[in-house]
């Protein structure tokens, strides 16, 4: 129990006064959820309770999630002011009265409320990433608690699914590659991301990290993100800007843009405040002082090797260059127009200084760098797109579709689906204090959420003109991690157990003093790092203990662990992106070159797949998960009523039962057949 409310402290709520107070003698809270913990009264602040565990670890929990008396007995013995008191459930109804008064002003009326059968699956899917397994869609189908849909949404919010599911969110917006080329690796920038989404680091502070990191990154793993453009700063920034501000000035950035008010000299002001961030150390000095070691550890390989091997040299040449790719910032530098400039506000090679696009401009003297004043600006809450940016982003990936499409190239906030419910998301993501697992959850609680999917997506013509009302969401595709994630919970017990674990050995790997390095500890690394990049990058194993030479294998408990050359781990713990032949590929992942480059299009390859790919026929072999239930006995039904319960989350209907069972005939053959033609579906394929 303490595990599992000790995840729950991490949220955040609500906004109150700063209070404070010594650490009280331990006690027994429970949160609304009947969880209950140890732990010591440290303060309240910011509408959290900051409790101290048995661990010694201080957590903290939003106050309006406590139990009842709980609340009662911090109201008695501390001054809170309510009016700075708002439920997440108060919020949702606030959405829902804004998308209704939408709805009623054009005479449409809300999808009908999702049936517990669709609930389950699709809370899953959508919090989780993929179908819920059988035993998990049993448990909740069964259960006769009266919030049951809340408890299982905040359980799943709580999870390491959650965190799986929005890292492959993030990766696709922030193009996360696990290599660019043979040595530029960002396992730890990886590792980073997930853990700051375990832990639900505030969204706000996550952006400021990566915009200010300093140093290489497995120094600062937050430095990856700038690290990931390296030599391309003005590209990152054009990123930055369309990312976390849904502006696009890319164009600006070689000409005035030709449909919006931004210009070049927009572009080269606004790139003024990464100006003086190098991406490698600088001066004539710094390079021959490297080229001297260089050369030394290259005479020192020699004399250990003979003949000088163009594998090693290479090898040994490319793992010190990436210890020089180390952000810093030199105040001596001058950032300056291009020397092509031809327009008259300023001449070419002209020094150029720091402004921003839109809003409040930082003060420059607060701040020791002008990278640290640009992600002031860009992550303020007076920025006038910082939140909006983000919620229409949260509010596409929980409804299907943006209240403004497209999310990256915003022109008018007013020409949203519901301007006024846009502002409003804005503005509770800020009272949240960017607090992303919060304003999901508020999104999941609405009724809007908790509707039917319209059975007919918009057309082209609604989305670009942003009229799809949401009466639900829209019917989607399962993206290709939700697909490849759903098929291994068919398969294995504990698809997340197998975890990538390859940040620290990297690490150790690649990290080089080029001063004291020796010949012979470098030819030590580089065969460690040559190792650690064939297992883990190029055949996506998640960890070294993994790799394998057989194409199908079973650990000691039988559990299949690699089938048909792919590891069985979610698509979080692959190589990212997957390789270009894997499903995951085949199925519209991005390929990370672009931003939010997924795709959910259909393919004949993709149907080629499910209908005689490897993958497709691992849920009937004998030591797939879905197999060995359908094999056991269970109060609930036979082997039909498993299989559907496992692949559809539902029960199957009278008539499908006398369908199945005409052709099925009792055995295992036909019963494979059946799980192979329900996957192939387009009931299993897309979220309703």
């Amino acid at each position: 129990m303490e595990s599992a409310c000790a995840g729950a402290l991490s949220l955040a709520l609500v906004f109150l006064l700063p209070l404070s107070a010594t650490a009280a003698a331990p006690r027994s809270w429970t949160d609304d959820q009947d969880r209950k913990v140890e732990a010591e009264f440290v303060k309240v602040e910011a509408g959290n309770v900051h409790l101290k565990l048995a661990t010694g670890k201080v957590s903290k929990f939003p106050f309006l999630r406590l139990s009842k008396p709980d609340q009662a007995f911090l109201r008695k013995k501390h001054r809170i002011r309510y009016k700075h008191l708002t439920n997440y459930r108060d919020t949702a109804r606030k959405i829902d009265e804004m998308v209704r008064a939408k709805l009623e002003a054009e005479g449409l009326a809300p999808n009908p409320t999702m049936t517990q059968e669709q609930f389950v699956r699709r809370i899953y899917l959508d919090i989780a990433g993929t179908i819920p397994n059988f035993e998990e869609t049993v448990t909740f189908l069964e259960s006769e608690e009266k919030d049951k849909r809340t408890q299982l949404m905040n359980a799943l919010l709580d999870s390491e699914g959650y965190v799986s599911h929005m890292f492959n969110f993030y990766a696709d917006m922030l193009r996360v590659k696990s290599q660019l080329n043979d040595m530029h690796v960002f396992e730890t920038y990886i590792a980073w991301l997930k853990d700051g989404i375990r832990e639900n680091k505030s969204y706000g502070a996550m952006v400021r990290q990566m915009l200010t990191a300093q140093g290489r990154q497995w120094d600062d793993p937050a430095a990856g993100y700038m690290l990931r453009d390296f030599g391309m700063p003005l590209d990152n920034l054009s990123a930055t800007v369309k990312i976390f501000l849904g502006t696009d000035i890319g164009c600006a950035q070689c000409h005035d843009h030709p449909f919006n008010d931004w210009t070049q000299m927009d572009f080269y002001q606004l790139a003024a405040f990464i100006g003086k961030t190098r991406m490698s150390p600088g001066g004539k000095d710094s390079w021959e002082l490297f080229l001297k070691h260089r050369d030394r550890i290259e005479e020192e390989v020699r004399a250990l090797k003979g003949d000088p091997e163009f594998g090693y040299e290479v090898g040994i040449r490319l793992m010190l260059n990436a210890n020089r790719r180390n952000l810093s910032d030199d105040p001596k530098l001058k950032f300056k127009l291009p020397h092509d400039y031809q327009y008259k506000d300023g001449e070419p090679n002209k020094e150029i200084f720091p402004r921003v696009l839109f809003g409040k401009a930082p003060k420059m003297k607060s701040f020791k760098t002008p990278r640290a004043a640009f992600a002031a600006w860009l992550t303020s809450k007076e920025n006038p797109m910082f939140a909006v940016t983000e919620v229409n982003r949260l509010w596409k990936k929980v409804f299907g579709l943006a209240l403004h499409e497209p999310i990256d190239d915003f022109e008018e906030i007013d020409d949203a689906q519901n301007p006024e419910l846009l502002r409003f998301l804005a503005s509770e993501f800020k009272r949240l204090d960017f607090d992303v697992k919060e304003m999901l959850r508020v999104l999941y609680t609405t009724q809007t959420y908790r509707s039917q999917a319209s059975p007919v997506g918009p057309a082209r013509e609604i989305i670009a003109k942003n009229k799809y009302h949401f009466p639900g969401p829209v019917l989607r595709r399962m993206t290709a991690a939700q697909l490849w994630d759903s098929f291994l919970t068919l398969t294995v017990p504990d698809p997340l157990a197998a975890k990538r674990e390859i940040a620290n050995q990297w690490s150790s790997a690649i990290t080089m003093d080029f001063k004291t390095v020796t010949g012979k500890d470098a030819l030590a690394q580089l065969a460690s790092a040559n190792e650690i990049k064939s297992i883990a990058i190029y055949q996506g194993a998640p960890s070294m203990g993994m790799a394998t030479k057989e194409s199908t294998m079973t650990n000691e408990a039988g559990v299949m662990t690699r089938f048909n050359s792919a590891y069985l781990a979610r698509a979080s713990e692959l190589g990212q992106p997957a390789k270009p032949d894997h499903f995951l590929q085949r199925w519209g992942q991005s390929d990370r070159n672009l931003i939010d480059n997924g795709t959910s299009a259909g393919s004949i390859p993709q149907i080629l797949t499910m209908l005689n790919g490897a993958f497709t026929h691992m849920l009937v072999k004998p030591d797939s998960l879905i197999f060995k239930h359908a094999g056991g006995e269970r109060a609930t039904g036979g082997k039909l009523e498993t299989i559907y319960l496992s692949v559809l989350n539902r029960y199957p209907k009278g008539k499908e039962k006398a369908i199945c069972y005409k052709a099925i005939r009792d055995n295992d053959e036909g019963y494979g057949d059946l799980i192979w033609a329900l996957v192939n579906t387009r009931e299993f394929i897309f979220i309703q």
